[in-house]
């Protein structure tokens, strides 16, 4: 056999394939060792948002903190041409206002560098026509700037396109709105820019762009709950929020798209604190903050900020503008799932950095349960299962970064990934733990792109896809990419149906998550498929009973759903992947019936472990053991864990088909980084 082990040498990188796979940028790290969480770089200014020009301030640019909920003026960021009616999106780096009136019509195109609160015009980046009225959103390489108002034209569809590595502007006419019009909003994610309301007359419309074609078409679901202008959106990588509005009456109304169904409804418990139109938005990934405006006299400095997670509005004093006005514009270097800027260039400096040396061999042959909740108390507990012995242990070194419940796991042979969970605060938290040395620390850029609970894993070794969710319904999929411990949304792996509470096991080719709410269960069955990164229903694999709070493993050839709500439920349903079919295996049922229990596993065997069996009732520290040869199960009281618990999350190493990989040697080498 070929020579694989070795990974790279200082001098050249030496391409050596293991199992058809590089050795994970994960499993490096720069000295000291990862015992303590990585801190991963925020950028400069990038929490904060920018508010900038309206009427009557004209030129004036605000700057949000928004881990202190404050606002201040940063007159050398104040726009090179005072006006009003102006558009505004952006970058990790820049903020790009654009339009507007003030002393006529404008094309003008300002840039906003947050690293030094400086803005300049950029003449290149104008605008293909001078224009009042328009919306602006975009990604990470180039925002675009739709609709408005002249009077020569009139109302305009005109789409320009700012591309931002080159700074500059041109009208991209298959990207043009369904509709002429001037007054609406805009945001969106990575993927697609949304484009809600307008008028003349007022419209519920919603367009979407989709960027990597240019394209543009209105989406009737996602049309706003009530025709309005003047509205203001933000939003993050799952959902953009659409509020405020007119006409007379003002609106203080707030609309939710969920990007993943192309669908928007109203969410009253997050309205404005007030009633008003022509005010402007942006935020981060877990809040949107709403300024200014006009109704029938006033003019507002008030600051409504959203919070995501819950879908509540509250106004945060402290963080209203320095001047109130109307009809200004916001960007942000955190709205629009962007993402967080890089470390600014530094002197390369001598550090080292710490080489795994794997090849082919036995990895791990354990499982690890993690979190989990017992009145009155949240875990951060690990659990190590030894699945030789049937025994198990906590392993205080591998504990979480913070107690949680309602989280989810999964992994490759060497790591396991465990995200989200609540405190009771909702969190959006990816902890990864290293079965080598039985560590875990917080990997922020792999955290989840907003909070999210109850929702489930499984991958194969070079991703992690979590799906589904709460609050509300999430049919969200996100994709934690290992090499580079970074996570993303992938829409077009988005669950069939809107759902949390639903479990998740697959093999190296596909994903199944299955079950989960409404109440009292479904019994549906989504099939992931990692090479396209798309989901389809397989109704042929539904579970035999429709349950929530249920738990899954498995191995090449099959998946083992067991457990579950309501009533609480013993039954284990076996979905065979060659021909995507579920049966129930009566023999495999647990030892006692409960729910929100957590399963890992082998080749061989599954452990399905803690949960409840009742509510109220019973707390377990139960382990079954499943055979996967006999399709028969028993408790293992050796493998006991050592806190009762539910809610809790499992991973292994030879969970899913993951290939078998061991850790041969670790050397500390020097590098310039």
């Amino acid at each position: 056999m070929a020579e694989t082990r070795g990974v790279f040498s200082l001098r050249t990188i030496v391409k050596k394939k293991i199992l058809g796979d590089w050795v994970a940028l994960s499993d490096v790290w720069v000295s000291p060792s990862p015992a303590a969480p990585a801190v991963r770089f925020d950028g400069v200014n990038t929490s904060t948002g920018y508010f900038g020009g309206g009427s009557p301030s004209g030129a004036t640019m605000d700057k949000v903190t928004y881990s202190s909920d404050t606002t201040a003026a940063v007159p050398g960021a104040n726009l090179s041409v005072a006006r009003y009616g102006l558009a505004a999106t952006g970058n990790s780096e820049a903020g790009y206002f654009g339009g507007g009136y003030g002393g006529g019509y404008r094309s003008t195109m300002d840039k906003v560098t947050y690293a030094s609160d400086t803005t300049a015009a950029v003449p290149g980046a104008n605008l293909s026509a001078a224009r009042i009225g328009l919306a602006a959103t975009g990604n990470q390489t180039a925002g675009y700037f739709g609709g408005g108002f002249s009077p020569g034209p009139s109302f305009y569809s005109t789409m320009d396109k700012v591309t931002y590595s080159t700074d500059t502007t041109a009208a991209v006419p298959g990207a043009a709105l369904s509709v002429a019009r001037s007054g609406l909003a805009a945001t969106g994610n990575s993927t697609h820019g949304y484009f809600g309301g307008g008028w003349f007359p007022a419209y519920s419309t919603m367009d979407k762009t989709t960027y990597a074609s240019d394209t543009t078409a209105a989406v009737p679901g996602a049309a706003l709950s009530a025709a309005r202008y003047g509205a203001a959106a933000t939003g993050n990588s799952t959902a953009g929020y659409f509020g405020g509005g007119g006409p007379s009456p003002y609106y203080s109304t707030m609309d939710k798209v969920t990007y993943a169904s192309d669908t928007t409804a109203a969410v009253p418990g997050a309205a404005l604190s007030a009633a008003r139109r022509y005010l402007a938005a942006t935020g981060n990934s877990e809040a949107g903050y709403f300024g200014g405006g006009v109704s029938t006299s006033p003019l507002y400095s008030t600051m409504d900020k959203v919070t995501y997670s819950s879908d509540t509005t509250a106004a945060v004093p402290g963080a209203a503008l320095s001047v109130a006005r109307y009809n200004l514009a916001a960007s942000s270097s955190r709205a629009n799932a962007l993402p967080l800027a890089g470390p600014p260039a530094a002197t390369p400096t001598p550090q080292t950095v710490t080489v795994l040396t794997l090849a082919p061999g036995p990895s791990p042959n354990t499982g690890y349960f993690g979190g989990g909740f017992k009145s009155p108390g949240y875990y951060s507990t690990m659990d190590k299962v030894t699945y030789s012995s049937d025994t198990t242990a906590a392993v205080p070194g591998a504990a979480l970064s913070g107690a949680r419940y309602s989280l989810a796991a999964t992994g490759n042979s060497t790591t396991g990934y465990f995200g989200g969970g609540r405190t009771p605060a909702t969190l959006s938290t990816m902890d990864k733990v290293t079965y080598a040395s039985d560590t875990t620390a917080a990997v922020p850029g792999a955290n989840l792109s907003g909070p999210r609970y109850s929702l489930a894993a499984t991958g194969n070794s070079t991703a992690g896809y979590f799906g589904g969710g709460s609050p509300g319904s999430r049919s969200t999929m996100e994709k934690v990419t290992y090499s580079t411990d970074t996570t993303t949304e992938v829409p077009g792996a988005a669950l069939s149906v809107a759902r949390y509470l639903l479990a998740a096991t697959g093999n190296s080719t596909a994903g199944y998550f299955g079950g989960g709410t409404p109440y009292p269960g479904t019994a549906t069955m989504d099939k992931v498929t990692y090479a396209s990164d798309t989901t389809a229903a397989v109704p042929g694999a539904n579970l035999t009973v429709a349950r929530t709070y249920l738990a899954a493993t498995g191995n090449s050839e099959a998946g083992y759903f067991g457990g579950g709500f309501f009533p609480p439920y013993s039954t284990m349903d076996k979905i065979t992947y060659s021909t995507d079919t579920t049966a129930a295996v009566p023999g495999a049922n647990l030892s006692v019936a409960r729910y929100s229990l957590a399963a890992t596993g082998n080749s061989t065997t599954g452990y399905f472990g803690g949960g409840a069996g009742g509510y109220p009732g019973p707390t377990f520290l139960t382990v079954d053991k499943v055979t996967y040869a006999s399709d028969t199960t028993a408790a293992v009281p050796g493998a006991a864990l050592s806190a009762a618990r539910n809610y809790l999350a499992a991973s292994s190493a030879r969970a899913n088909a993951l290939p078998e990989i061991a850790v041969i040697s670790s050397s500390v080498v020097p590098v310039i980084v």
